[in-house]
Order: structure tokens, then C-alpha cells, then sequence
């Protein structure tokens, strides 16, 4: 019996988690590679935002000469829409006169 106490006991602390205090080279390796991941990936992140400003600033000068655009096409179909008036009341006044 004593021998299965012990097995108990073996198994009992070949479940618990250890940790060794020790740093290897794997350990340095793998910390270098994240902190490079890290700046890799926020130096893609700042270039992808600068790119993303760019073209919203394209956008607004785009928008602004469309809209300056639209103002004078719809002037011109205001101007239009008034000659139009202007034909139809001189035609109509024509064959009211008569």
C-alpha cells in the first residue's frame, strides 16, 4: 500500500503546472518577433489611415466641383424652363388675340 500512496502523490504533482525561471533563446527569439509584429503592424496601420485621409480629402474637392457643377446645370434648367414660359405665354396670347 505504501507503494500507491506514493504513485498518488508522483501523479499529483506531475499534473501541477510549473514554471522554470529560466530564459533560453526561444524565449528572446519569440519576444523580439512579437515586438517586431507590433511595430510592423502599426507602421501598415499609419499608412493605410494617411491613404485613407488622402482620398477623403480627394473626395471633398471632388464633391465640391460636382455640387458647383449641379448649381449651373439646374440655373440653366431654371433659365431654360423660364424661356419655355416666356414661348408658351407669347403663343397663347397670339391665339387669344386672334
Amino acid at each position: 500500500m505504501p507503494h500507491q500512496s506514493q504513485n498518488t502523490e508522483q501523479s499529483d504533482d506531475d499534473r501541477r503546472i510549473k514554471f522554470d525561471r529560466t530564459i533560453n533563446l526561444g524565449h528572446v527569439l519569440t519576444a523580439i518577433s512579437m515586438v517586431v509584429a507590433v511595430m510592423v503592424s502599426w507602421s501598415l496601420m499609419d499608412k493605410r489611415v494617411a491613404v485613407l485621409e488622402e482620398a477623403r480629402a480627394a473626395q471633398r474637392e471632388r464633391d465640391a466641383a460636382q455640387d458647383a457643377s449641379n448649381r449651373e446645370k439646374f440655373q440653366e434648367v431654371r433659365d431654360t424652363m423660364i424661356d419655355l414660359r416666356r414661348a408658351v405665354e407669347k403663343v397663347a396670347d397670339k391665339v387669344g388675340v386672334r
